[in-house]
């Protein structure tokens, strides 16, 4: 009959994931030891009783066989499929600019050359445990900075007065690398916030009291919501705030102490930022002007008007199937054709609606993947990882098509995957792999002091094993 050791060591060697089986034994241990227990106040002999507590838990080879297949990592075949769609139309595209005579970038070929980079950095990060990187999210706030401030330090390119840098030739914005560098380690330190972390400063004869965590944080958003602004790039400053805005209302709600006054105090907050925001543009005629002509380019067709009379003759002449009928489609030097920010209309004019539907029913589809991994995954940091990264996406996808077909503010931003960026790409194409990850591990127990979850639980409901473990 077998001992405790020999059986646990029989279950784990079905188990082909090796760092689950640490968890898994233990927890098996601790219930061979409650049925134990039992027996040794029935009487039975201590050698006994934990025979018996093993011969009631069955047979390890088959209990390890069956734990196999709850706990071995999984692929998220659904949303890799998306993305590979995604980065299907972005080849299309690359494609469809090399066919314009003039062009004097190989479109394709660098579109080829950077996906097969990103794909190989890509599997070193599904590999990669993520839990790891939480304990270095200062450091990553500090890579962010420092991307974000070299183009002032070292003079980089300036491209429609925004500022970029240049590293071995490759021109890089930086807002597309600091980006979600920015919100992972926002979403890390949300996740590290210690509550019990305080000090007192007596300020004019007043005494406070201050959380350093909070302080941290909220230094931390700031800097980085400035530099955006001072690329400049708004339309990403907005983005990642939203961002912070929704991780952190997340997290205020799953926490039941204070809720009402922190959700009322950051939106607080919020309302006056969003105040200013909106008497600036008043007293900007020139912004206002451009807020305007986003969504009515008639108003200044000669001036913040025109690209949205370029894409409203585009939509208006706009074949079910093939080259929308307008001399925009083959002017090379139009904004339309050369600009990476109007990847979708440039798709409507050059190959018909519906293939840029088809591209639209991809985007949605993947953002509600994107909406249900975050639902399904239930340890803490790799589900807000999953909200950071899919906001991001999301608020990015949504950009760009609506400021395509004059729906929203005309702005730097870009559709993930599909438009041309080689950098641009591999973030996409990391961020992508890290909710891999993410998910790979989602049916993986790993335990620790304070966090012990019941892996019997999933034994009895997913093995049916309920008429062999009792106690």
């Amino acid at each position: 009959m077998d001992t405790k050791d020999n059986f646990l060591n029989k279950v784990c060697q079905e188990i082909k994931y090796k760092p689950a089986r640490r968890g898994i034994a233990e927890e098996l241990e601790l219930h061979i030891e409650d049925i134990k227990e039992d027996y040794l106040k029935s009487g039975i002999k201590e050698n006994e009783a934990e025979e018996k507590a093993v011969a009631q838990m069955g047979h390890a080879e088959e209990i390890g066989k069956k734990l196999n297949k709850i706990h071995r990592p999984k692929l998220d075949w659904k949303l890799l499929i998306l993305i590979l769609i995604l980065i299907g139309f972005g080849i299309v595209v690359a494609i469809l600019r090399d066919r314009q005579p003039l062009k004097t970038t190989n479109y394709t070929g660098s579109t080829i050359v950077y996906l097969v980079i990103g794909i190989i950095l890509s599997i070193g990060i599904y590999f990669f445990d993520y839990k790891k990187i939480k304990k270095y999210s200062n450091l990553i706030w500090i890579i962010a900075t420092i991307i974000m401030v070299v183009p002032f330090l070292v003079k980089g390119p300036m491209i429609n007065y925004v500022q970029y840098m240049r590293i071995f030739n490759v021109t890089i914005f930086p807002p597309a690398v600091a980006l979600p560098l920015y919100l992972i380690s926002f979403i890390g330190n949300i996740i590290n916030y210690d509550k019990n972390k305080k000090f007192k400063a007596n300020i004019l004869g007043i005494n406070f009291s201050f959380n350093k965590d909070f302080l941290k944080i909220l230094i931390f958003s700031i800097i980085s919501l400035i530099l955006m602004l001072n690329i400049p790039s708004t339309e990403n400053a907005l983005i990642l705030g939203i961002a912070y805005l929704i991780i952190s209302t997340i997290k205020i709600m799953q926490d039941k102490e204070g809720r009402i006054i922190k959700l009322v105090s950051l939106y607080g907050i919020i309302a006056i930022f969003a105040i200013v925001v909106i008497c600036t543009l008043i007293a900007s005629p020139f912004r206002l002007q451009r807020i305007i002509s986003s969504f009515n380019p008639e108003s200044d067709p000669e001036g913040a008007g025109y690209t949205g009379m370029l894409q409203k003759e585009i939509l208006e002449n706009a074949k079910l199937i093939g080259e929308a009928e307008t001399d925009i489609m083959s002017d090379e030097q139009s904004i339309i054709n050369s600009e990476s920010h109007f990847t979708f209309i440039f798709l409507i004019g050059k190959t018909g609606l519906l293939i840029a539907g088809i591209l639209l029913l991809v985007i949605i589809l993947t953002s509600i993947k994107l909406i249900i991994n975050s639902r399904i995954i239930k340890e803490e940091y790799g589900k807000f990882l999953i909200i950071g990264i899919s906001t991001l996406y999301i608020l990015q996808s949504l950009a760009t098509v609506l400021m395509n077909v004059n729906l929203g503010i005309q702005a730097n931003v870009d559709l993930p995957f599909v438009t041309y960026g080689g950098v641009y790409l591999i973030v996409n194409l990391l961020s992508i792999a890290l909710i891999l990850s993410i998910y790979r591990r989602k049916d993986i127990n790993e335990y620790d002091e304070n966090t012990k979850r019941s892996i019997i639980g999933l034994f009895i409901e997913k093995i049916g094993a309920k008429d062999r473990i009792k106690g």
